[in-house]
């Protein structure tokens, strides 16, 4: 089924009345489709309390959701859990990334395709280039070789895509002028190696920070790396902040980055035995402090880097009842997790976490947990997965509420809020007929959050979508 796409980014099918031209690479779009419905009510429940150690309440909520589908096709390996390819610029441009299908190529191969969607809603596109100007074209690998972004200061794009221990190192494209469109592989970031899962984002500073996986083939060893892009001006310079995670017979896998208000990044990542595999244990809360240069754990109390397995203090999920740490792929254990900060800039997390032995790929609990001051507490079931919960998550959170997002086969992008100890997890279907299974969450405001979810099959079986979903509760 061929899609055509309306002057307003709507979806269209073709041979309807409202199919219009099918846009190119070289044309822009206006406006950000979709409709706007209350879909929930929730009832007063008081108001905030001014403590950690409870869940805060929330006075009267109500939640409207709009969906666009980003007008131009994805590729069906554009899925990953670790990835963040949607970022808001400081002026309020939108940008997204995507595997796309490539206009020539070999089947089973890719283009990396990014959005840019303006204050009026107008969108631009284009597409990572070679130095020598044909486009960037890569083989496969779900899981593996998505597209992160992130937004400097000074609205400079910066690109990280097509990695997975491959020998020509980091592949990272930054565009030629805020706001620019047109994109040149770059070789400053100070690191040589094999380099997997790049998670990038924008400190309040402008400064951007990269936290990624470095894999040493020999010694079957992946590494968490931290780098920074520190603005002076409009322009930046890379810097290796340091390597805070290392293990002998052990392999990082970043999950998500954060800042607090005081300026300090904070990291989460998870754990797999011996080799890169899709089975983890150990999830794993850090932060640093720029300032200071420091880096502590939850409770406030100073780490001493690499840090390892063998410092309970760095756990926010340590092994479960039943659970080992070991090179079987068929045992319980942790896969993807997702950060968000309290006003005390205290963590908060969502994680999909397998309870049954020998249960299938998609057989993952949606659970939170946060740090309270004293401890990891407030440990809570939002979903029990019926072999049904993709490997994505998202969350944010304000001083009134909690909101995690996940995506079940069927139903597809859902949201789970918490609004006090005594009301439990509200589940709302938030993209009705929109099979996303891959997602990642930018806040547009305190009560709004704009959600990128991923079809990779929508289409066909090797094409798919990308919808936004905006969310205000």
């Amino acid at each position: 089924m061929k899609r055509f796409y309306g002057p307003a980014g709507g979806l269209a099918l073709a041979g309807t009345a409202s199919a219009a031209l099918l846009l190119s690479d070289a044309t822009t779009t206006g406006g950000t489709g979709g409709s706007t419905s209350a879909i929930a009510n929730w009832v007063s429940l008081g108001s905030p309390l001014q403590a950690t150690t409870e869940e805060p309440m929330a006075a009267a909520l109500a939640a409207s959701i709009s969906v666009e589908c980003v007008p131009r096709d994805a590729d069906s390996s554009n899925q990953a859990a670790w990835w963040v390819p949607i970022a808001l610029a400081p002026d309020g441009t939108l940008y997204v990334a995507f595997d796309s299908p490539p206009a020539s190529g070999a089947a089973g191969s890719h283009e990396v395709k990014i959005g840019k969607r303006d204050t009026s809603g107008i969108w631009t596109f284009a597409v990572l280039r070679n130095p020598d100007g044909t486009v960037w074209t890569e083989a496969d690998d779900i899981g593996h070789k998505q597209p992160t972004i992130a937004v400097d200061g000074a609205g400079v794009l910066h690109v990280w895509a097509d990695m997975h221990n491959l020998s020509d190192g980091m592949r990272y494209f930054r565009a030629d002028a805020p706001g620019g469109m047109s994109f040149s592989r770059q070789t400053d970031i100070p690191a040589t190696g094999l380099y997997t899962y790049p998670v990038a984002k924008r400190a309040p500073n402008g400064d951007v920070y990269l936290m990624i996986r470095s894999y040493d083939a020999a010694t079957y060893d992946g590494e968490g790396e931290l780098y920074r892009w520190a603005m002076s001006g409009g322009s930046g310079a890379w810097s290796h902040v340091g390597t805070f995670a290392a293990a002998n017979d052990a392999v990082v896998y970043p999950d998500d980055m954060t800042f607090g208000s005081d300026g300090s990044v904070h990291l989460l990542w998870e754990w797999a035995k011996s080799l890169p595999r899709s089975l983890r244990h150990y999830g794993s809360y850090l932060r640093y402090s720029p300032t200071g240069g420091g880096w502590s754990y939850a409770d406030g109390t100073a780490a001493t880097l690499p840090v390892g397995l063998a410092n309970a203090k760095l756990f926010f999920l340590p092994l479960q009842s039943g659970e080992v740490f070991t090179t079987d792929q068929t045992l319980k254990g942790l896969q993807s997790a997702k950060l968000a900060l309290d006003d005390y800039n205290q963590p908060t997390i969502a994680y999909r976490y397998r309870p049954t032995d020998g249960s299938g790929d998609a057989n993952f609990d949606v659970w939170r947990v946060r740090w309270s001051g004293t401890g990891w507490t407030s440990r809570e079931k939002i979903y029990t997965a019926s072999n049904n919960v993709p490997a994505a998550l998202g969350i944010s959170r304000t001083a009134a509420q909690v909101r995690v997002y996940f995506a079940t086969t069927g139903e597809g992008l859902r949201q789970g809020l918490k609004t006090s100890t005594a009301s439990g997890w509200t589940i709302t279907d938030l993209a009705p007929g929109k099979a996303i299974t891959r997602l990642a969450t930018v806040p547009l405001s305190a009560d709004t959050d704009i959600i990128y979810g991923a079809a990779p099959t929508d289409v066909n079986s090797t094409t798919g979508s990308v919808y936004l979903t905006q969310v205000t509760n």
